[in-house]
């Protein structure tokens, strides 16, 4: 038991002091001074994030805190511009590659490098039968367009 001041919380004792339950009273103080988000993540992405935060020296709640701060540093989120789309120059690669516009909704990112050859990364839910899995890698631009052409969701 603790003593407070606060009248919510109170119950009076025969002597006239003032005890509470603890777990009450810091459920209550939480209640009013912290907002909550409860969300799901795929088994064992939890752990994942706990040894981040752990090698951080921080909890979880603090590393993920963290990061959204930073995503939302400038006052609106980085990640949410990442997420809008193609720039123009992927906007040109495609075209110059011929990949059909049905397929655009399904690529996260793409790249291209004279050494290595070409990139298609696909979003979360995609899967291409070629490769099976969301990563695409050719060295033709004939490649790309066949290739690509066994992308559907999972």
């Amino acid at each position: 038991m603790c003593l407070v001041q606060d009248n919510d919380m109170m119950s009076k004792t025969g002597k006239g002091a003032v005890t509470v339950n603890r777990t009450e009273y810091k459920n209550q103080h939480a209640k009013e001074h912290y907002d909550r988000i409860n969300f799901s993540l795929p088994v064992g992405e939890k752990e994942r994030i706990r040894h981040v935060a752990s090698e951080l020296r921080m909890s979880v709640n603090e590393y993920l805190y963290a990061l959204i701060c930073d995503d939302l540093a400038s006052g609106e989120s980085k990640f949410g511009k990442k997420k809008q789309g193609f720039n123009e120059e992927q906007r040109r690669m495609l075209e110059k590659w011929h990949v059909p516009n049905k397929y655009y909704e399904m690529i996260e990112d793409l790249s291209y490098t004279k050494d290595e050859g070409y990139f298609i990364y696909l979003k979360e839910g995609f899967i291409n039968d070629v490769t099976g899995s969301r990563n695409i890698h050719c060295e033709k631009t004939s490649e790309v367009r066949r290739i690509i052409g066994k992308t559907h969701k999972k």
